[in-house]
């Protein structure tokens, strides 16, 4: 199979090769070069996984962590080097003799095409890089609509959050590299001992390898998550910067239970596993970490020392009170000869192959760990598990020829009858989660994939799922970057600056730099920060060889935040305490160009529905995203402008509406800009003909699933047409004579009443934002505001308090520990140091006192529950964030605001359905202003009052833009600060 896949292969190409007729001789041999390069890759894998490339191979391809461990596939590395030589001279020689030889283009395309339906054969080249690129781009869901669609119930799947535990045994687990169960076999029983015997004296399971877990750090997220490591980024960066994961692991349920959790592993940095295993909560401890320095190797430690290391913290461990689970992972059985250690050989009988050597020594250094917890009574409290964390890699070694059969295994000195398992019984990777927690007899009520798998064959389950599972991994990865806002401010206790991003995720502390210095932070493309460092004046002007960068630093006591692009062009701010760039300033990076000013740009964004993200305009500092169809932007006299969205996809009505404005427009001479998103097309067919006439012909011709972008900007209508993006800037229009206004709706009278305003997390204080404490509150309430929202949610051990989110809070509230807290913990910590926190009491208590103040809720979805601890359901209003949750407010009286998601999931008449509920409030982005005057109207005709937030979300767009400009529009705002102008609308609710 191999061998006929890596023919077709090479045949195929040299017939494109073929086709290919360039008589300049250095690009005709570059074609070849590059044509060779593709056959080389498919000829790595096989040297090196065995197999053709398939979805391991793709994930694991990463010229990176190639070259970081090229001295120890030395062999192969000169293999590869070779073979590109050789096939680039074949194909060359190849391609020019079907050129020659074969006039017959009828045979040679024929030829090429059977080439291809081999290669697209179950399990070729052709259908492993289609099922690869089928995987990487199955879309995007939420992490509740990745679990229904693996078939997972929302209400059974226990969250991080409510995951309970209670300690059991102490726990060591060993990941042993590629020494699979073949090795325990009689043939190879010399090799394994130590291994062999514990197999007599404790239980062994075989257990099957489960799709994407062939590799260490898939086996690592198997073992910790259960669920397969199929990822939509790259598997060797999808951790980086990552800070927090939906999926409930082993790690949470261990935490919870108190445990001390370490990872010992050389390399640590390598392909990830660092920021994997940081980020599911363990300490990792790796050759820079410990005190004594050893020799180390291509991958970083010999497992003699790291073994040494493990037995040390072991000791350590021993009379802790506090229970601990150390995990451990091998490196000496690598493939293809293992990790030579001289000092081994002549501790052991030497063995046919280094790498038979080296399983040797592998199973010294187990059975040596078990010695020592014998010897240190360490045994009767300890359960083990020891496993390979995947099968041996390739088909070269010649040990595989006294393989029994191919398959893991699961060794552990834990109670069969605690595991749920028979002896013998085959076990899968996802299954080990719960059996490390069953084997340690840990107390716990979280659930895994395994435990929602009806069928007995799971990975059949697996791969008939992979997409879904790839949605489930993405959807439930957090990723910290800081495209929505950086924010740097001095620590008044410790003194020292810490950034945060808009969610207020702390990535850096550092002390301020001495004068004449300042720390630089470098960020990707992705507003990931990637690297730090300090660096002087003199250097400020070097080039950053990032996306972009900060430098902070601090002059005549003010903190000064220099964000810059490559181009070393950007903004400077500076503060006394808090300095803060928000979304449009630094989207404004892309839009800074050193020849002209590019604050007169507008960058235009258009994405079809095959490039999967969202399209969008920037306009002076402001970045709009649109919805689907085809937007329009028209600008006036004055330096202003507006735009509309017309559904050109969904509605008939909308296109002719479209069609009407574009006549307009071009009657009027007026300026404008048209961008497409999603798909746009489909109602516009009628219209084909006036389109084309108007003088947009690409329009007329455009297809669903298309970009497009139209201006006339420089006199005449220029279009562009893509089937995925398009992304352009355009200069905004000067000496716009036109005045006429189309979209905007002139500014509806309103009645000044206070019940306009709602507190938002109790109003700002102080400058700051979120705090939703007692002072907030005092403060609103002297001010104006009766109507008070506050974040509810809840404690570890059930109790409701009142906090933004967790993260926020602990950062406020300067905690260090594990989130969520107890509600104790949680009132020991004032805000800052001085802002009073809310628990029920305090909440009642307060309300209780001010008989006139009105309590909005968000973040709590449990109407009845939260309803019945409040001190007067008569002035509680809930916004909810579910249809179960709007019914059961609606059956017990309890005052609605209804969210964006339970509205969209309405089915059939919204108005009717929000009056047979009760529903008198709805919540909605400010920015859905624009577009939603006509479900705006309909609310108003049906008395049901709208509250916008996303107030001071957008540059300019403050209260006091919303009160002058949208309220009337809508019924009232979220807002963080009273205005002057509220004051005349001191009229009761």
């Amino acid at each position: 199979m191999l061998i006929i896949q890596l023919f077709s292969l090479l045949l195929a190409i040299s017939i494109l090769r073929s086709f290919i007729r360039i008589q300049n001789k250095g690009f005709s041999i570059l074609i070849s070069i590059i044509l060779a390069v593709l056959f080389v890759i498919q000829l790595s894998s096989v040297i090196i996984t065995g197999e053709i490339a398939d979805y391991r191979f793709y994930e694991n391809f990463n010229l990176g962590d190639v070259l970081s461990v090229a001295g120890f596939f030395g062999k192969e590395g000169v293999l590869i080097v070779l073979s590109l030589l050789l096939f680039t001279f074949l194909i060359h020689y190849l391609g020019r003799l079907i050129q020659r030889r074969y006039k017959n283009q009828t045979l040679v395309f024929s030829t090429f095409v059977i080439a291809l339906v081999i290669m697209s054969l179950n399990g070729g080249i052709v259908h492993n890089a289609y099922a690869t690129m089928r995987l990487k781009f199955a879309g995007n869901a939420t992490f509740k609509e990745a679990l229904s669609a693996l078939q997972i119930n929302d209400g059974e799947y226990v969250y991080r959050n409510k995951v309970k535990a209670a300690k059991g045994k102490n726990i060591i687990v060993l990941s042993l590299e590629s020494l699979e169960i073949g090795y325990l076999s009689d043939k190879l029983g010399h090799l394994t001992p130590n291994l062999s015997k514990l197999a007599e004296k404790y239980s062994l399971f075989p257990m099957e390898q489960a799709p994407a877990g062939g590799w260490t750090s898939a086996s690592m997220y198997l073992t910790m998550t259960g669920v397969p490591a199929y990822f939509g980024v790259h598997g060797n960066s999808v951790f980086q910067q990552s800070y927090e994961h939906k999926l409930t692991s082993l790690s949470d349920v261990l935490l919870k239970a108190g445990y001390d959790l370490q990872y010992f592993i050389g390399r640590k940095e390598f392909s990830g596993i660092d920021d994997m295993l940081k980020m599911l909560g363990f300490t990792v401890k790796s050759e820079k970490d410990f005190i004594e320095k050893y020799e180390t190797v291509d991958w970083g430690i010999q497992d003699k020392d790291l073994f040494k290391e493990f037995k040390e913290e072991l000791k350590r461990l021993k009379d802790s009170e506090e229970p601990f689970a150390l995990f451990l992972s091998t490196i000496s059985t690598h493939f293809p000869n293992g990790v030579p250690d001289k000092r081994m050989d002549s501790m052991l009988p030497p063995q046919k192959s280094r790498l038979e050597l080296m399983v040797s020594a592998t199973d010294y250094h187990v059975g040596d760990l078990m010695d020592f917890l014998d010897k240190e009574g360490m045994m009767d409290n300890t359960i083990f598990f020891i496993y390979p964390d995947h099968l041996l890699m390739g088909n070269t070694a010649p040990v595989m020829e006294n393989f029994d059969k191919r398959q893991l295994y699961v060794l552990t000195n834990a109670n069969a009858s605690k595991l749920n398992y028979s002896e013998g019984e085959t076990v899968n990777q996802i299954d080990l989660p719960k059996i490390i927690l069953n084997g340690a007899e840990i107390e716990h009520n979280a659930k895994f994939l395994t435990d929602f798998i009806p069928q007995e064959d799971k990975n059949a389950f697996l791969r008939s799922n992979d997409q879904n599972l790839l949605r489930l991994n993405d959807a439930a990865l957090k990723t910290q970057n800081c495209k929505d806002g950086i924010f740097l401010a001095i620590n008044e206790e410790s003194g020292m600056f810490e950034i945060s991003n808009d969610e207020d995720i702390l990535f850096l502390s550092q002390n301020i730099p001495q004068k004449g210095n300042c720390h630089r932070i470098l960020f990707d493309e992705n507003f990931r920060p990637i690297d730090n460092f300090i660096i002087s004046y003199s250097q400020v002007l070097a080039e950053p060889k990032s996306h972009a960068y900060l430098d902070v630093f601090v002059t005549n006591d003010l903190l000064h935040g220099s964000l810059k692009g490559m181009h070393h062009f950007g903004i400077t701010k500076n503060g006394t305490k808090e300095v803060a760039f928000n979304k449009s300033e630094i989207a404004l990076l892309h839009s800074i160009d050193l020849a002209q000013d590019k604050q007169r740009y507008i960058q235009i964004n258009s994405n079809s529905w095959n490039a999967k993200k969202a399209s969008s305009f920037h306009i002076k500092n402001v970045t709009e995203n649109i919805a689907r169809g085809l937007t329009v932007i028209s600008f006036q006299a004055g330096d202003s402008h507006e735009f509309r969205t017309f559904d050109t996809y969904q509605s008939q009505e909308e296109a002719k509406a479209l069609v009407g404005l574009l006549k307009q427009l071009t009657q009027d001479n007026a300026s404008f800009v048209i961008l497409a998103h999603d798909s746009a097309a489909k109602s516009l067919h009628p219209h084909h003909p006036v389109l084309k006439q108007l003088g947009f012909e690409k329009m007329s011709l455009l297809e669903d699933r298309q970009a497009y972008v139209a201006h006339n900007l420089n006199g005449r209508i220029v279009e562009f047409q893509d089937d995925t993006s398009i992304n352009i800037d355009v200069l905004y229009p000067k000496d716009v004579k036109n005045t006429a206004v189309y979209f905007s709706q002139p500014k509806l009278d309103f009645e000044p009443k206070i019940d306009r305003y709602i507190a938002h997390a109790g109003g700002i204080i102080d400058g700051v934002k979120y705090t939703n404490s007692k002072e907030a509150l005092d403060q609103s309430y002297s001010q104006g505001f009766r109507i008070f929202e506050l974040d509810i949610l809840e404690t570890s051990d059930g109790a409701f308090v009142a906090a933004h989110d967790c993260k926020h809070w602990a950062k406020e509230a300067n905690f260090k520990g594990d989130t969520p807290v107890s509600r104790n913990e949680f009132l020991a910590h004032k805000l800052r140091g001085k802002y009073a926190p809310l628990d029920m009491v305090a909440i009642n208590k307060w309300f209780k006192e001010h008989p006139d103040a009105i309590l909005v809720t968000d973040k709590v979805n449990e109407p009845l529950r939260f309803s019945g601890q409040f001190v007067d359901k008569a002035r509680l209003r809930m916004e909810l964030f579910s249809l179960p949750a709007i019914e059961e407010a609606s059956q017990n009286g309890i005052s609605i605001l209804i969210s964006d998601k339970p509205r969209s999931q309405i089915k059939g008449d919204v108005i009717s359905y929000l009056k047979d509920h009760k529903v008198e409030y709805v919540t909605m982005s400010r920015r859905g202003i624009m577009n939603g005057h006509k479900l705006l109207k309909t609310f108003r005709e049906n008395d049901i009052k709208v509250y916008v937030y996303h107030v001071n979300f957008d540059a300019g767009k403050d209260e006091s833009y919303v009160y002058s400009n949208e309220i009337g529009l809508v019924y009232g705002m979220y807002a963080d600060k009273w205005i002057p102008a509220f004051k005349v609308a001191n009229k009761s609710p």
